[in-house]
């Protein structure tokens, strides 16, 4: 009887720990289902008058009731895969080099001040867009696309005045950089040496070791830092306000102005309170950015997981 008491109250502690865990999961989901239920909800209105053309009619006009989400979607999308495009090739080398490449008395310092770069308040980075990208694209970049490319129509210059669309991607690549050079970084950190050194040992150089060993054990804990990166980039409000040019007009080329759906919800969802429908409209871009978010994982998900052939539940980000 003295042997049975102790393990019962093991397994009693044991229990209670794992319930007090469970409920924490448990909450987590239920707060997203409940902001879901919740953004639904406030958006009912406008999805049943407006139906489906809402996604693709580009009138924005709330004195006269009329409300499209084009404009805004076009206007994310644009921002947000531009930034990705310039930011993920530097930070997948900024990850390579600091932990393959970087002398050893040199790799935590550098780490550290990445790390720090993360943790920067967006407005800074929208200031610091103001100040420095809009002039330099204003004087030397859009000039120069001007005279050279101004037959291509991606690439047209409609005014010259540095802010627009480029602005605020390359500002947002700087903010999303960080994040998935550190978790790149990390996830290269956790490839076992083993393999690494048996790689050497056949005669594979450093390049091949990182091609062929490093990169794809690593490839899911990277995709972990690019989705991160994403969300913070979908979802960028302040730096995107002072940069973009907020004109509620579909991007035509790089150097268009436009809104962003973030941006405009920041910009004119105090006023849209006002009235029902025009507040109901806003609330709608709020649950189709949500709805962005959440494809674009799963989808990005599915394509990982078929590249590695199904080891994504094995490896870092999947489970260990």
């Amino acid at each position: 009887m003295k042997i049975s008491i102790p393990i019962l109250n093991l397994k009693y502690k044991d229990d209670l720990y794992r319930l007090i865990l469970s409920l924490f999961v448990l909450g987590i989901i239920a707060i997203f289902f409940v902001s879901v239920l919740v953004i639904a909800a406030y958006s009912y209105p406008a999805v049943i008058r407006y139906g489906a053309p809402f996604l693709w009619v580009k009138t924005w006009n709330p004195p006269m009731e009329i409300f499209g989400a084009l404009t805004f979607i076009a206007g994310t999308l644009f921002v947000t895969f531009l930034a990705l495009i310039f930011s993920v090739p530097l930070a997948l080398g900024i990850g390579v080099f600091l932990q393959e490449y970087c002398p050893f008395f040199l790799r935590s310092f550098l780490t550290v001040i990445i790390e720090m770069l993360a943790g920067i308040p967006s407005v800074v980075f929208g200031v610091w867009g103001v100040l420095t990208i809009v002039p330099w694209l204003r004087e030397s970049v859009e000039p120069f696309f001007n005279a050279y490319f101004s037959g291509i129509p991606f690439l047209k210059v409609e005014e010259n005045i540095g802010y627009g669309i480029l602005a605020a991607s390359i500002v947002v690549a700087f903010m999303i950089l960080p994040i998935i050079a550190s978790i790149t970084k990390d996830s290269l950190s956790a490839v076992p040496d083993l393999a690494k050194d048996g790689a050497l040992a056949m005669g594979a150089t450093r390049l091949d070791v990182i091609k062929n060993v490093s990169l794809p054990y690593a490839l899911s804990g990277i995709y972990g830092g690019i989705v991160l990166g994403f969300g913070r980039a979908v979802g960028e409000t302040i730096a995107v306000v002072l940069l973009i040019g907020n004109q509620a007009i579909v991007p035509k080329s790089l150097f268009s102005v436009g809104y962003t759906i973030s941006s405009v919800l920041a910009n004119t969802f105090t006023f849209a309170v006002i009235s029902p429908i025009y507040a109901s409209a806003e609330v709608e871009l709020a649950l189709i950015l949500l709805v962005i978010s959440l494809l674009v994982n799963i989808i990005g998900r599915n394509i990982l997981n078929s590249v590695i052939g199904g080891r994504l539940s094995r490896s870092q980000f999947g489970g260990g």
